[in-house]
């Protein structure tokens, strides 16, 4: 199936592409766009070149350089109400289709959606890898879901956002970092921002995701110590074949008051697993960003979420950010192991389009999945271009 998106998505660029010859073509910060009358398509990509050295202990864990991303992605916009997106990794460390979707936004406040998707669930999953504050996400997104296909339909009001979702299994599972997990979910979120002002946000969030899994279907929970480049983990479930149904739950909350963005979240997966006793695991994390130069947090309410630092000044924009994360698989006759992180970043935007990042990384697991503790320092650097 993956080769028939790889063509529709290909032949729509190029179709496109000839369509628009002759007409508007512009590149900038949002990356090539080609205008005609009633049809925007925009191409863009992102590069994200990462090293990493660490000082292990128990579980080997090498110093690499490699990339992290190499991600080629198109979106068209037709009139005001239909969008598709196609975007695919295909290169780095987990190759693969990631967004391919059609999009409808011809009804007051509504958006529909129907194809690849980020699944509506976790903030943090929803956010672009681009606007990470983090070179990775944290240790509770291992709870999370990722990309899957269904549909979705979202409200969007002035202070309030409810979505709803079903999907089933992602139409590419190259992504080693997310386990397939075949079977279909029913997905609920709520965002609400009772103060949403121009540089001033608070908001709080809630979601649930209950997904069956078919007969015969693994699932699995793993994580790596938040630096991207190695597939080494401290916690990890191992295959579950005896799960079959879980739900997760999510509640998250965050404040911004110009340049100072903080955010936390708790996820709490209830497995239907009476082999296993029933377990439960848990993860969660609190970070804080401030923008040293002055530029402000921008918030989206749709995922619940603070994006992107667009700086202003000649020299671009510095942001510094620290957080704390732990995830818990001891449960029952599961003993994944329980981890806790620290780790403090800076992050350099130069223009729109590129960042450099430094990150430290000290992460603890007692017991980790091999039933003793260890710790792992870590300090890690990205190059991103972006566009």
């Amino acid at each position: 199936m993956t080769r028939y998106f790889w063509i529709l998505g290909t032949g729509l660029v190029s179709g496109l592409s000839c369509t628009a010859l002759a007409q508007d073509i512009t590149a900038g910060s949002e990356g090539i766009v080609v205008q005609t009358d009633d049809v925007r398509l925009t191409l863009g990509g992102r590069i994200h070149l990462d090293a990493v050295a660490s000082d292990d202990d128990v579980t080997a864990i090498e110093d690499e350089m490699n990339l992290r991303r190499l991600r080629v992605d198109a979106t068209v916009d037709v009139g005001d109400d239909w969008t598709a997106k196609f975007d695919a990794d295909i290169g780095g460390i987990s190759t693969g289709l990631r967004n391919v979707w059609l999009a409808y936004k011809g009804i007051d406040d509504i958006t529909l959606r129907v194809g690849n998707l980020t699944t509506p669930f976790s903030g943090e999953r929803q956010k672009s890898s681009n606007h990470l504050k983090f070179l990775e996400r944290s240790l509770a997104a291992a709870l999370a879901p990722g990309f899957r296909a269904g549909g979705a339909v979202t409200y969007s009001g002035d202070n309030i956002a409810l979505t709803a979702a079903y999907v089933e299994n992602p139409i590419d599972a190259d992504d080693d970092r997310q386990p397939r997990e075949d079977g279909n979910s029913f997905v609920g979120k709520i965002v609400w921002a009772p103060r949403k002002e121009k540089g001033r946000t608070v908001f709080v969030a809630a979601a649930i995701d209950r997904r069956d899994l078919n007969a015969g279907a693994e699932t699995r929970v793993r994580s790596t110590p938040e630096f991207g480049l190695s597939f080494a983990r401290l916690v990890d479930t191992g295959n579950l074949d005896d799960v079959k149904s879980y739900v997760n739950l999510a509640i998250e909350a965050g404040y911004a008051d110009g340049p100072l963005a903080i955010n936390g979240q708790y996820l709490r997966r209830f497995n239907n697993a009476a082999a296993l006793g029933d377990p439960e695991f848990s993860g969660g994390s609190i970070e804080a960003a401030y923008v040293l130069t002055g530029e402000r947090q921008r918030f989206n309410l749709a995922s619940g979420s603070f994006g992107a630092v667009r700086p202003t000044g000649k020299w671009g924009a510095v942001e510094i950010a620290a957080r704390v994360s732990f995830l818990d698989l001891e449960d029952g006759s599961v003993t994944g192991g329980t981890e806790k992180n620290f780790t403090a970043g800076a992050n350099w935007y130069i223009g729109r389009n590129i960042k450099i990042a430094l990150n430290y990384i000290h992460a603890e697991a007692d017991p980790g999945r091999f039933g003793f503790s260890e710790s792992v320092d870590a300090v890690a650097t990205r190059v991103q271009l972006a566009f």
